[in-house]
């Protein structure tokens, strides 16, 4: 992960030096002129913070920062597509499909570099131990939400996504510790989030939170965090073409590690429930007919197949 990404997630920082990565990012190129009294002055922070702020990200001092911001400087590409307006006017297909092909995979980089196979493991632990899986966001965040419940739903886990405000908040009280929430936001700055974090907290449910670094620390305290790529703007773009993919990622990178975690009983469920859901026409399998299994699972001995969780 480059040294800019590093400071935007900010892991382990305090309020100071959170205040100090804000201002070494805005000053951009025109840190290299500064020195690190200069910097302390226009931080409104102290030459040992400064220290202190570099031993964090890895880095022996300040010159040490300087030449590591100097080097990711010089690996940009200068023709590299605008995030948030990745086509102008006029524009046709040969140029569209590429340049979104280059947001979708430098969102996928990002993202792939800031989600901590510790935490995705952790998230799903939290999810594999619960009884209910309740999900929880609004707004266009609901799309990727919602395929996530219904996949949870194909592998016999029990889920619920509402997006009435009523149902979600009527959710939360009735949770408990024996229920996981997954809170998605990518900005952090979902209002509804004020009023269901803390009735989660109230009842023991653990959360997985879903979103950039500057939203997990609008909301510390909880059980996992997910961390997606945060170069899209919040409203200077066209639309949340790298906000999107970037949820759903990581939403995709949670399934799979829940599913993995008990990958007999998930497939066993899914051809339990295929001659029920199946297109028809889609294959030659009669309805109750065994479908096939993939390459390296056995099946389980008749009666011993898993149930929908409770």
């Amino acid at each position: 992960m480059d040294i800019r990404r590093r400071i935007r997630a900010g892991r382990g920082f305090t309020p100071t030096e959170q205040q100090l990565g804000n201002t070494v990012l805005a000053l951009g190129e025109r840190l290299q002129g500064l020195s690190i009294k200069e910097l302390a002055r226009l931080s409104a922070t102290s030459i040992a913070s400064i220290h202190r702020f570099c031993k964090k990200l890895g880095l022996e001092g300040y010159k040490e920062l300087k030449v590591a911001l100097a080097r990711d400087a010089a690996r940009d590409d200068p023709a590299e597509v605008d995030i948030n307006f990745p086509f102008a006017a006029g524009e046709r297909a040969t140029e569209i499909v590429p340049q979104l092909r280059a947001v979708y995979e430098s969102t996928l980089r990002d993202t792939a570099e800031l989600i901590e196979p510790s935490a995705l493991n952790r998230a799903a632990e939290v999810l594999d131990n619960a009884a209910c899986i309740d999900i929880y966001t609004q707004s266009h965040n609901l799309y990727p939400a919602q395929m996530l419940c219904d996949r949870l739903l194909s592998a016999g886990r029990n889920a619920t996504c509402h997006e009435s405000p009523e149902r979600l908040v009527r959710t939360a009280l009735a949770t408990g510790a024996n229920h996981a929430a997954v809170a998605i936001s990518y900005s952090g700055l979902n209002q509804q989030l004020a009023t269901l974090l803390p009735i989660l907290a109230e009842r023991g449910c653990p959360v997985v939170f879903i979103g950039t670094a500057a939203a997990q620390r609008l909301h510390p305290g909880l059980t996992a965090y997910l961390t997606v790529s945060d170069r899209e703007h919040l409203q200077d773009r066209i639309t949340q073409f790298a906000s999107h993919i970037a949820v759903q990622y990581a939403l995709d990178a949670l399934y799979g590690c829940l599913f993995a975690r008990d990958y007999e009983r998930s497939i066993a469920f899914l051809e339990r429930s295929l001659p029920y859901t199946r297109l028809p026409g889609s294959d030659d399998a009669e309805p109750g007919q065994a479908h096939p299994r993939p390459a390296g699972t056995e099946a389980r001995p008749s009666g011993t197949g898993p149930s929908i969780r409770p």
